[in-house]
């Protein structure tokens, strides 16, 4: 049983619900645990910056309270690889959950940026490299998963997997579209890798609906080592 989803997006980036009926939805199928976890501010598209991402920040600090009975709410944001190693992850301590991924959409901040960016147009692909740009992160700052590895450039299974086992980062097995191969997994977990499965809801109906991610985990066979779910 999935336990927890704290991947979700809302009305404040691309979404369709309100962070509200995010966490009525959660409650609805039974979960202990929901995070509003936003675009942060790198992502020039649906990054929420500014006096709209301290608006987010007080709405859910207000929905921990009035559903702290029910379930536990949680303020996250999805932040951008920008370069190696280098991210728009916030200060320690602004919000309960950080995701950490590549996406399309963001201003490079070094040369490694500029070759992932060109990446996406097919050009000089470099899985290993693209890890290792991770896994800097990783080094650097405390981050709760990694989002949909492997989604937009690719990404070797290997130092991902050995970062989330020394550092206790968990891979997102992505319940809107699964991005590790079957393959990539089984070996993750050879390598020591933990993971947590998430929904990546855009909208209400969405959230805590994950059965893509959960049928992948049971055909790698790595079901015991996803941190969010219970037997």
């Amino acid at each position: 049983m999935l336990i927890s989803d704290i991947h979700t997006h809302t009305v404040y980036s691309h979404g369709k619900g309100t962070p509200e009926e995010n966490v009525l939805a959660a409650i609805n199928v039974g979960l202990k645990r929901v995070a509003i976890c936003e675009h942060a501010p790198g992502h020039v598209f649906y990054g929420v910056r500014g006096e709209k991402l301290l608006r987010l920040k007080d709405e859910v600090e207000q929905l921990k309270q009035k559903y702290a009975f029910q379930i536990e709410v949680l303020f996250g944001l999805e932040c951008d690889l920008l370069g190696f190693g280098e991210s728009d992850i916030p200060e320690q301590g602004f919000c309960d959950v950080v995701a950490l991924g590549f996406h399309k959409g963001f201003i490079p901040k070094d040369s490694y940026g500029v070759k992932a960016s060109l990446q996406l147009l097919g050009i000089g692909k470099n899985p290993k490299l693209n890890a290792e740009a991770i896994v800097e992160c990783i080094k650097k700052h405390k981050i709760t998963f990694i989002s949909h590895p492997s989604l937009y450039i690719p990404m070797s299974i290997e130092p991902l997997a050995i970062a989330s086992a020394e550092y206790g980062v968990p891979l997102e097995i992505n319940g809107s579209r699964v991005t590790m191969s079957n393959e990539d997994l089984i070996r993750a977990k050879e390598l020591g890798a933990s993971f947590i499965i998430n929904s990546d809801a855009h909208r209400p109906g969405k959230v805590g609906r994950c059965d893509l991610a959960i049928d992948a985990a049971l055909r790698a066979e790595v079901l015991d080592r996803v941190v969010n779910y219970e037997q």
